[in-house]
């Protein structure tokens, strides 16, 4: 069977989820060599959902190839899908841990039971004696899960890890219209420094992405990034993001909201010391809100001592500012956009985000790579099979293209009857129109 692009670009992410520590040296073991043993003796859930083992020099493979080439190396070129087992799927796979985290004790042929009622996976696709086998190998039977080990930490550097997170905000009146918003933050783990935080009218993963963005800007990339499974946090999109900029995504363990403790707190205190104390009918519109909103955050929050740390977050930050790397806007742009397959319709057009763009003639009926950026729908690209660059492509002009000649197919047929003298030459009519050969 041949694999898709979807299922490449999720095996290319699987990759990079088990190098990522080397890329950026967050990685708890003696050296490079000692973690791909470590990681060779741990058995893997594949995106289809079947479970395999990889040998150490193999990660080490994977890690030269990014190192040299970056993510695009990791998809698999071609027919590369042998030998999967396609009977339980990426979610179905992470359900059952799921199930087995909340209810350890809970018999392999209950889950198998909860999973066709849920509708995860078909009696007729995937077997009782496949679930049990899943729960087995990767070691979720009651005795083998270990009770979480919650204890109090706080990373070494700045910038070794973010948290970021959602929260509800106040209701604005905007033209005499109540709007519901949403404070999306992201602060670092070993600061407290809010590296970014803004209000949205939408908790989408577009609007999250958007903040992380101006987060990097500001304060360079961060070793790890610590956030929630709810889908603006959890989706394939971030996951291109952070690959690319050789983050390493970490998600919290389902049902454990304490895990993101710093971020949480953090939530509160901007609640008792500014959120709470304003006048929400002051603001007109949005920009107003975060204007004022982002003055407190630099001039207040940041610059205040943490309770905890007895120190200022600001000033804090700045003690490892020598460690911190950062990107030159023209790269974040590339690393931020986003990834999609589109089929070209026969007019030469497709749609992304509701707008149809213009497509070179030669893409009719074909599936392309498309990238853009949701921020910006002015033009897009089509990149090829080799991550190069195709085409620019821009939103359709109807009007315009009613004014450009249609060059017609040339039928080769009397192409080769000219040349050989049978037929005159193409030139050009009386009326002045192009003749075509």
């Amino acid at each position: 069977m041949q694999m898709d692009n979807d299922m490449r670009d999720k095996i290319a992410l699987f990759k990079f989820s088990i190098i990522a520590p080397l890329c950026n040296d967050t990685f708890d073991a003696p050296s490079k060599a000692a973690y791909c043993r470590q990681m060779a003796e741990k058995s893997y859930t594949l995106p289809d959902g079947s479970i395999k083992r990889y040998s150490a020099d193999t990660f080490k493979q994977w890690f030269i190839q990014y190192r040299n080439h970056g993510i695009e190396v990791l998809r698999p070129k071609g027919r590369n899908d042998a030998g999967l087992s396609r009977a339980l799927s990426e979610e179905a796979a992470q359900r059952i841990a799921e199930i087995k985290q909340q209810y350890p004790h809970i018999t392999g042929t209950l889950v198998y039971q909860k999973l066709i009622e849920e509708g995860y996976v078909k009696a007729s696709g995937a077997s009782l004696p496949t679930v049990l086998r899943f729960i087995k190998n990767n070691h979720l039977r009651a005795k083998e899960i270990v009770p979480e080990d919650r204890r109090a930490y706080e990373c070494e550097f700045a910038n070794d890890c973010w948290q970021a997170d959602s929260s509800a905000g106040p209701v604005i009146k905007v033209d005499g219209v109540k709007k519901e918003t949403w404070l999306i933050s992201l602060i670092d783990d070993k600061s407290r420094l809010i590296t970014h935080a803004e209000f949205f009218f939408h908790d989408n993963s577009v609007n999250m992405q958007l903040a992380l963005r101006k987060a990097v800007q500001k304060h360079g990339l961060p070793a790890r990034l610590y956030v929630d499974n709810g889908s603006s946090y959890k989706n394939q999109q971030l996951s291109w993001i952070c690959a690319s900029l050789g983050i390493v995504l970490i998600h919290t363990p389902p049902f454990s909201p304490k895990n993101k403790g710093k971020i949480e707190r953090m939530f509160r205190t901007l609640k008792d010391t500014w959120i709470n104390g304003v006048d929400w009918n002051s603001f007109p519109d949005l920009a107003s809100l975060n204007h004022e909103f982002i003055t407190f955050v630099n001039e207040g929050y940041n610059n205040r001592l943490h309770s905890v740390t007895e120190a200022k977050p600001k000033e804090r930050w700045l003690a490892d500012a020598s460690r911190i790397r950062y990107l030159p806007p023209e790269t974040l742009d590339d690393c931020f956009l986003h990834r999609e397959t589109r089929t070209v319709g026969g007019d030469a057009t497709l749609r992304i985000s509701k707008i149809v763009f213009e497509a070179p003639p030669q893409y009719i009926k074909q599936k392309v790579n498309i990238r853009y950026s949701p921020g910006d729908l002015s033009k897009a690209y089509i990149f090829d099979e080799k991550n190069k660059l195709a085409h620019t492509i821009y939103p359709l002009r109807r009007v315009d293209n009613s004014k450009v000649k249609r060059q017609h197919a040339l039928d080769y047929s009397l192409a080769a009857k000219q040349q050989d003298g049978i037929l005159p030459q193409p030139g050009f009519s009386d009326n002045g129109g192009a003749c075509v050969g």
